[in-house]
This record gives structure tokens, sequence and C-alpha cells, in this order.
């Protein structure tokens, strides 16, 4: 079950929010924002964005089907994250033997994680936005074991303003949304939303859309 919030989104354009990529002063190899346990991704191609949705879209399905409540999720993505079979529901795996995700978790360690380390539902929209010209500072699925420090999915990037238009029609029709991230740096923005499903919904559109004006149509 993929947990979902009830949040209300503003997918319009954000014109008043100030836009532009951040100078390259500014950035370290932490990123840039002042966040924890981030860093840059640097460029990303069309197909590695394409190869990394993919993949998550997988890993999500397996975790949506093996997960009966928001708690059962969050351990589940959690255990495929890190590869510690600890993070298992108790019981979990005797329970299901047989199970694509269980086997997934047994297999994985911190040299072969999943989704280049990034959280289960927001990867693959990290990634196609990054493919596209943005920046991505930080990312977060909202956790429901109180970890957390969003109560919703977002994604925090800076974009030209005309690669922010390009996205603003996508943003809207995958129930997506803007919000001000300047607090957290200059030039900052959020892409919300009420769950990682209309991200990765987000995410498959950019790509398609890059596709068809040509990978990476969005620099331009």
């Amino acid at each position: 079950m993929i947990p979902t919030t009830r949040i209300e989104v503003d997918p319009s354009f954000p014109a008043a929010l100030a836009m532009g990529m951040p100078d390259e002063d500014q950035v370290s190899e932490e990123g840039y924002g002042f966040f924890r346990d981030v860093w840059a991704l640097g460029e990303v191609s069309h197909g590695e964005a394409v190869r990394l949705i993919g993949e998550e879209k997988r890993l999500v399905r397996l975790v949506d089907q093996g997960s009966r409540n928001a708690a059962e999720f969050e351990a589940l993505a959690k255990a495929l994250e890190r590869g510690e079979p600890e993070y298992l529901p108790p019981g979990y795996a005797a329970a299901h033997p047989g199970s694509e995700l269980v086997q997934l978790v047994s297999e994985l360690d911190e040299e072969t994680a999943t989704l280049d380390a990034l959280e289960l539902g927001v990867a693959g929209l990290s990634y196609a936005l990054s493919s596209v010209g943005c920046f991505t500072a930080a990312s977060c699925r909202s956790h429901h074991d109180g970890g957390t420090w969003s109560d919703r999915p977002v994604i925090f990037f800076a974009a030209e303003r005309p690669t922010v238009h390009w996205l603003t029609p996508l943003i809207r029709d995958s129930g997506c949304g803007y919000a001000d991230g300047s607090e957290r740096a200059e030039r900052l923005l959020i892409v919300q939303a009420p769950s990682i499903s209309n991200f990765m919904d987000l995410a498959e559109r950019i790509v398609q859309q890059a596709q068809r004006q040509g990978a990476g149509g969005a620099r331009s």
C-alpha cells in the first residue's frame, strides 16, 4: 500500500519566486542548501534517468504488493534501500519464503545499494529533473516511522526559468505542485505531492516529453 498524504498542491507557474542555478562556489560535495546526508547528482543523461525510473517502478510495485499499510510499506522500503533484512517487519521473511522482495533484500549490501542510494519514490524524479538541466538539492519521500523531515514527498531543486515553465504543465498533469524552498537556499524551489505515485508519474512524463523533443530538450 503506497501511503498518501492529504495536502493541497499548487501547480501554477511560480512566477514570483527567484529561479536560476546556484553559483558554483555555493555547491560543495555535500550539495546545496545546508541539508544533511545529501550529495550532488551532477549531470544525468536521458538514458540513465530512464533506467533508474524503470528500476524504481519495479521496486515500488514489489513493496506496494507486499505491504498492507503505511508502516509495512516503510519497513519494506527501508529494508530494500539499505539491504538490511532486520528492517523487514517481524516474521515477514519466514511468512514469505519465495518473495522476490525478500530475496532482493538478502542479496543487497552497501556496495550494491538500490537506486544509487536514493530513497524509493523520489529517486526517479530526482534523476528525471537532473536529466533536463535541473539541480536537485535534497529529497524525502516522507516516512511513517517518525524519522522524517517532511510530512509529504518533496524534492528541492533549482532550475532556470524556461525549464520551470517547461515543467509546469507536466507537474500539473501529474498531480504535483510547487512551493518556495528559498528558506533553505536562494533560488530553491520545491516540487511536492500527496504521494510518491504522483512523483513517479511526473518522472515518466518528463523523460517522455524530453524524448519527444530530443533528449534533454528542456535545457535549450
